[in-house]
């Protein structure tokens, strides 16, 4: 007969220590959550050894090789200042900008996740075929609605938590305010938000399904069709080059590895956008015909998306693209250039300067501003800045105004033109009109 009594728990130093996996001091161990191991003292002396010197190899040898070449060493400012979260953010930034480690090894583990892997970052996604794209514009189009209180409320709360300036995620008071602005002068405001390449290139990014014979409807934001109601409602003209469908064996819209639009994509939608100004302002007759003519020229580029990679200089994993802008000339054949004097005047981000900005690399004087120029037969002025189109150009032409010097003298219409994941992703500060009107006029 089995008893009942409870067994004594087997002491460790009961059982004969035999050696190998049928010990039974293993299992006695192992329910005690005891895992018995030996490292001799010189093994443990070595691995700490090696560990702490991979541990201090980077930073080590950053400081002496920024001091051999007599550059500022970022590590001693963690030691300058007291520890706050601005200044260590501030370091970690200067740190990742600075670092030899980063500079020799990162490009070359980037070309080998990409090729191998397809594989970006947090800015660039590779879609198919070599396509590139750019992350916030994927995330203007598949996130929430950019005028939902939360996503709103969320961004300019992160943008609190990390320490930065004051976020203004909402863009309706900003437009509105400048449209006020304007009207108070007689100009009319005419926005054009540009379509994201996520868009109008979908199947490159991800290549489900296809494109049905009767077109497949364009995907937007979710908040896409109350912001334009809203604007048009308080008196703002909206623009918007987007096709209703996109169709099979269409040319493409977009370059390959950048952000920007074809020129071929550009010139069209420049010459929709001069008939959607001509009937929506009264522009009246020109004070004096302006003939211009385009000049074909052929332009070869690495796109801005493939730039940020950061792959190796002779990395060929992407080629340049080739394209061939229409470059505006006047009657002379001198390259068309922005006319202060126009009574339109066009405020815009990279797509306007792309094609007319040199140091972009896809040509000169063949960008939107030209090509409008083009279209409408007469000056133009145009205020444009690369990246920030919330309110890069508004700050620019406040400052303007502020100086002094009045770039809205003589306006009938302000084109307004912005990449549209601005809408989700910008910061739209407040400008006050009225005081930049009023300094500027003493």
């Amino acid at each position: 007969m089995q008893s009942d009594l409870p067994m004594p728990p087997t002491r460790t130093s009961d059982v004969p220590h035999r050696g190998g996996p049928t010990d039974p001091s293993h299992d006695a161990q192992l329910r005690r959550g005891i895992l018995q191991t030996y490292v001799s003292r010189s093994n443990a002396v070595g691995a700490t050894l090696f560990f702490l010197l991979f541990v201090y190899a980077v930073p080590l040898s950053q400081a002496i090789l920024e001091k051999m070449r007599g550059d500022d060493v970022v590590l001693l400012d963690l030691f300058r200042h007291a520890p706050t979260k601005a200044r260590l953010r501030q370091f970690e930034d200067d740190l990742d900008q600075a670092s030899y480690a980063k500079e020799v090894t990162q490009p070359h583990v980037q070309a080998l996740l990409t090729q191998f892997g397809r594989a970006g970052n947090k800015r660039a996604v590779v879609g198919l075929h070599h396509w590139l794209y750019y992350m916030p514009g994927i995330t203007y189009l598949g996130g929430p609605g950019f005028l939902e209180r939360d996503a709103i409320e969320g961004r300019e709360r992160a943008a609190a938590d990390t320490g930065d300036s004051p976020a203004h995620a909402d863009p309706r008071p900003a437009i509105l305010a400048l449209h006020e602005a304007l009207a108070k002068r007689a100009i009319r405001l005419i926005l054009f938000p540009v379509p994201d390449k996520a868009m109008l290139q979908p199947l490159e990014l991800h290549g489900r399904g296809g494109l049905s014979g009767h077109g497949t409807p364009v995907a937007r934001n979710l908040d896409w069709g109350r912001f334009v109601d809203e604007m048009r409602a308080r008196g703002v003209a909206v623009f918007d080059p987007t096709p209703p469908v996109l169709h099979a064996q269409e040319p493409p819209r977009f370059l390959m590895q950048d952000t920007h639009w074809t020129p071929e994509w550009m010139e069209s939608v420049a010459d929709d956008l001069a008939a959607f100004v001509a009937k929506t302002v009264d522009l009246g007759p020109r004070a004096s015909p302006i003939r211009f003519k385009r000049a074909p020229q052929s332009v070869d580029c690495l796109g801005d998306v493939a730039v940020m990679l950061k792959l190796p200089q002779d990395q060929r994993i992407f080629a340049p693209q080739r394209v061939t802008i229409q470059q505006v000339q006047d009657g002379e054949g001198a390259p068309w250039e922005p006319d202060p004097k126009g009574d339109v005047l066009l405020l815009g981000d990279s797509f306007t300067n792309v094609f007319s900005m040199e140091p972009m690399g896809w040509g000169t004087s063949a960008g939107l501003g030209a090509q409008l120029a083009y279209a409408l037969g007469r000056g133009i002025d145009v205020i444009a800045q690369n990246d920030s189109g919330a309110f890069a150009t508004r700050v620019a032409l406040w400052d303007a105004l502020h100086a002094g010097e009045d770039r809205l003298a003589g306006k009938k219409a302000v084109i307004w033109e912005f990449a549209s994941r601005e809408l989700s992703v910008g910061d739209w500060k407040p400008v006050d009109w009225a005081a930049a009107q009023a300094e500027g006029a003493r």
